[in-house]
């Protein structure tokens, strides 16, 4: 149905009574198979159903009847609407299952908005999370984001919701920043952030910092974002001394960054300023040493810099959000003056999209695989019918755009996140490209898990999963297929499907724009956590063949290696803190603030790097316990996926005994908080030996004597 026949619709059933005869032509055209319905469309419908439903609810309940047969997406919008309107809840979320896997985009996100209101007000709660989470994520639009913000605020009084963490958010602006709020709940919940703002006063953002009474500091924050627009840094068209400006503004920020971060304890986000989109000097604005437009970039760049020399602060790159929404629609001048909103309400959501990944990012939320189809994704054709030389790939306008895609996922392997093959083709056909094809970008060595058979995906998703010892609400799966997409959709809600357009041409834009493998840090460790992968496959082969366990490890020649935390691994020691899941005794996420003041505290610390005969897997383990009542009480305690199985955890343990030991501490005490993902380690401390959760250290701990081990945390004060 277009808006064509909507509006005939809307012409038809006008004034009551509603006759058979308009009601027919009304259900001629809502059953077409062949229309297609817009987001305006669907509001158009919903509002026209409301509407039958207040004037004569028989008449709609009539009509919503014959509309059960209806295949077409915009009769089964209306029947539900129709239901809705007349209180029939059940029904309207029944009727709307038919279109969940149907629609993309903004019509996607309505759908899943008006099932999960339905199966809110139907009291299914539970059912209802799962679709009000795929609307805030869908939706680009404000109305749809500030409605499930709503409907989110309003289920909340009744039940529980699933958040997999808890984040305060204070959002500091130079502009009236209040219509951003409802939108980033909305968001942060789609991606399972239950978030807490706190809005500070207009243009007030070094005042909240610096004030020790503030509402800021009262809020106690996690993560301060602060939204300095352009404007307000008063340029004039042409400066006299740009380099001084630069200076002034950048020692202002970074200034509040260290009272932010040492008083407030909280991670910094600073938004940088995008260059206007209309500028008296033209080109000239970024040619003049002076010029705003050449000065706003330099500012940028000093941020950057700046970030990048102090731990616990990132930037939102407002500018290149800005610049791939389109800046003559980025700031709305009536809105401006007005009411000093920025950006123009539209562009929130893009603005909020980028701040929750972001806000992922520093809560170890960010998704660490790709698992992707081949025919079709990564290149043209299928592999098995077209063979080698019949694929696309390279050579023409769509080859191209496939080899462009894949040089994409490469530089998404090169930040540490890891690509995996899944498909259904034959193992022998679907290696052949990676093998042989001169275009080819991607080659087996940047694949970490290579699944070709014909197996359901949703099993081979679990497998590489598995495989790759993360939880599935980590992988996104990528498919040119609908029906594959919708299959893993129902069987697999936790995984994040990727809408992919028909156009190959726009896969990248598809997936970059969901911002989904946003980093705050790029360590040794990402960088070689495919070959990571790979060499855990090579180990898995070794353990297969021995005799035992104790040799299997032995065979394996691994080497640990203890130490206090220091500067240069803080920032892994943070990342390992916030994203690690399964081996994890209490599962406290601690930003870069925190740990160093556990440090200066005076807690024992302990990073432990492990290698073996396969290679090294870099700084994997991490300890943190703290002086409490003549002994020790472990804090932190948690291993990387990549080394479980190997008893590393003896070795950790028995530095840990040995430095309490030698220091005169009489007991160490451990603990675990149960979590949906560390159920592994809950008796961890009863397999050591310890009675309860408690070590006396008269006694002592062997550690597994094939493993060599150098440990310099054996000191006084070993914290740094």
């Amino acid at each position: 149905m277009n808006s064509a026949s909507i509006e005939l619709g809307l012409l038809l059933l006008r004034d009551p009574p509603y006759s058979a005869v308009k009601l027919s032509e009304l259900l001629d055209l809502a059953s077409s198979r062949e229309t297609v319905c817009s987001a305006a469309d669907l509001t158009r419908l919903e509002r026209l159903a409301g509407s039958i439903a207040s004037d004569n609810a028989e008449a709609a309940l009539d009509l919503a009847a014959h509309l059960e047969s209806a295949h077409g997406d915009c009769g089964c919008w209306l029947r539900a609407a129709l239901l809705e309107a007349c209180s029939r809840f059940e029904e309207a979320a029944g009727a709307l299952r038919f279109l969940q896997e149907r629609a993309a985009g903004e019509e996607r996100a309505m759908v899943m908005l008006a099932s999960a209101r339905n199966l809110f007000a139907a009291g299914h709660p539970d059912q209802a999370w799962h679709p009000l989470a795929e609307a805030c994520k869908s939706s680009a639009v404000p109305r749809t984001l500030r409605n499930a913000a709503r409907l989110l605020a309003q289920a909340r009084k009744k039940a529980e919701a699933p958040f997999r963490r808890h984040c305060r958010i204070a959002l500091l602006s130079t502009t009236t920043i209040d219509f951003l709020a409802p939108i980033l709940r909305a968001q942060c919940f789609g991606t399972g952030i239950d978030a807490e703002i706190y809005i500070g006063p207009f243009n007030q953002y070094e005042q909240e910092i610096r004030d020790p009474s503030s509402g800021l500091t009262r809020f106690r924050p996690e993560v301060v974002a602060i939204a300095t627009d352009w404007r307000s840094l008063g340029l004039r068209d042409e400066e006299d001394s740009p380099g001084e400006v630069i200076r002034e503004h950048t020692a202002r920020l970074e200034s509040l960054w260290r009272e932010a971060r040492e008083r407030l304890g909280a991670t910094v986000i600073q938004f940088n300023h995008e260059t206007p989109a209309f500028d008296a000097l033209g080109h000239m604005s970024a040619a003049l040493p002076g010029g705003r437009g050449r000065l706003l970039r330099a500012i940028n760049l000093a941020l950057w810099e700046a970030a990048g020399r102090t731990q616990g602060v990132t930037i939102l790159d407002v500018d290149q959000i800005a610049a791939r929404f389109g800046k003559d629609r980025w700031t709305d001048p009536v809105l401006w003056y007005t009411a000093k909103q920025y950006p123009a309400a539209e562009a929130t959501p893009a603005l909020g999209r980028q701040l929750t990944a972001l806000l992922r990012a520093i809560l170890g939320l960010t998704s660490k695989c790709l698992a992707l189809d081949l025919d079709g994704v990564l290149w043209g054709g299928v592999i098995g019918e077209d063979g080698l030389a019949g694929i696309q790939l390279g050579g023409g306008p769509a080859g191209e755009a496939f080899v462009d895609f894949q040089r994409y996922l490469a530089s998404l392997a090169r930040t540490g996140v890891l690509l995996a093959v899944c498909s259904k083709n034959n193992p022998e056909d679907a290696v052949l490209p990676f093998r042989q094809h001169p275009e080819m970008v991607l080659r087996e060595r940047n694949i970490a898990v290579f699944m070709a058979n014909w197996k359901p995906k949703e099993e081979n998703l679990r497998a590489i999963a598995a495989t790759m010892n993360i939880g599935l609400d980590a992988m996104v799966f990528v498919d040119d297929n609908p029906a594959e997409r919708s299959r893993v959709r129902q069987n697999l809600p936790e995984v994040e499907v990727v809408e992919m357009p028909a156009d190959p041409a726009q896969y990248v834009a598809a997936l970059s724009r969901l911002a989904l493998f946003e980093t705050l840090a790029i360590t040794r460790e990402d960088r070689t956590r495919t070959a990571s992968i790979q060499e855990n496959l090579a180990r898995r082969t070794l353990e297969s063949t021995a005799g035992s366990v104790d040799d299997y490890l032995a065979h394996l020649d691994i080497k640990a290696h203890l130490a206090p935390f220091d500067e240069a691994n803080l920032p892994r020691i943070v990342q390992l803190i916030n994203k690690t899941n399964q081996f994890n005794l209490t599962t406290r996420r601690r930003g870069d603030a925190e740990v160093r003041a556990l440090l200066a505290a005076g807690a024992y610390t302990q990073a432990m790097r492990a290698g073996d005969r396969f290679g090294d897997s870099g700084l994997t383990g991490v300890l943190i316990a703290i002086p409490e009542g003549g002994g020790l009480r472990v804090d932190t305690w948690l291993m990387s996926c990549r080394v479980l199985g190997r008893r590393l955890d003896e070795v950790m343990f028995a530095a840990l005994v040995r430095y309490a030991a030698e220091n005169h501490y009489t007991h160490i005490e451990g603990e675990y908080i149960p979590t949906a993902k560390n159920g592994q380690v809950a008796d961890l401390y009863s397999r050591l030996g310890c009675i309860g959760f408690r070590w006396e250290t008269g006694r002592a701990f062997a550690a597994p004597a094939m493993i060599e081990c150098t440990d310099l945390t054996q000191r006084t004060g070993a914290a740094v």
